[in-house]
């Protein structure tokens, strides 16, 4: 009727291709960083041993990483706010650091960021400052699948979290990156949640009626 008839085999198959496409989208996985997973797991819960305060700190987020890492150090980020936010490395410039913590144990950094655009919380998990509209799910019907990925990751999604199904003959992942979204879920303007999971259905040419 107005759904696509997506295979469920072609859907899983894209899906797995487009995952790791994704984590290289969104830099998931540049070296010596990483955002733990909503139950801790990951680079920042590795150990459990005694590790040091987090203290303020300001600048660019790109070049703290620069720094942790000309320093031999490894590094992950987290948000600095309550929302869970999925940072990005390969969009560092789009961020600044509120706080860092020192895992001397692992020889790393975390560092917590917000936006540019936003001000620091006054402690680590604080409630975000930023519009509701700044967090706000974006509208990516109608725009092309890699702007669409690339703008649910800056709203906070981890790569891992968006999933795509294809309408239609099934495609490459490279080719996939130039189709368009025909449908989404959530809508357009739902409010920032960790908890959300993204799906965008995409086709060569989306028929409206």
């Amino acid at each position: 009727m107005g759904s696509p008839n997506i295979s469920k085999r072609r859907t899983t198959a894209f899906s797995a291709g487009t995952a790791a496409a994704l984590a290289i989208l969104a830099g998931a996985t540049a070296c010596g960083s990483g955002n733990a997973d909503e139950e801790g797991r990951g680079p920042v819960a590795a150990s459990t041993q005694k590790e040091s305060l987090a203290r303020p700190a300001k600048g660019p987020l790109d070049v703290a990483m620069r720094k942790t890492a000309d320093q031999r150090k490894g590094f992950s980020l987290r948000d600095a706010t309550s929302l869970g936010r999925y940072v990005s490395p390969a969009y560092a410039k789009k961020f600044k650091v509120c706080f860092e913590k020192e895992k001397p144990n692992l020889s790393a950094v975390v560092l917590f960021a917000v936006r540019n655009s936003e001000t620091c919380p006054h402690k680590i998990g604080a409630e975000a400052k930023a519009g509701a509209k700044a967090d706000a799910t974006p509208d990516v019907v109608g725009t092309r699948l890699r702007k669409a990925t690339e703008q649910l990751v800056l709203a906070g999604h981890a790569p891992q979290h968006i999933h795509v199904d294809v309408s239609g003959k099934a495609v490459s992942t490279e080719r996939s990156w130039s189709y368009e979204v025909c449908e989404q879920t959530p809508s357009a303007g739902t409010p920032f949640s960790a908890d959300l999971r993204p799906r965008l259905v995409i086709s060569a040419s989306c028929h409206r009626d």
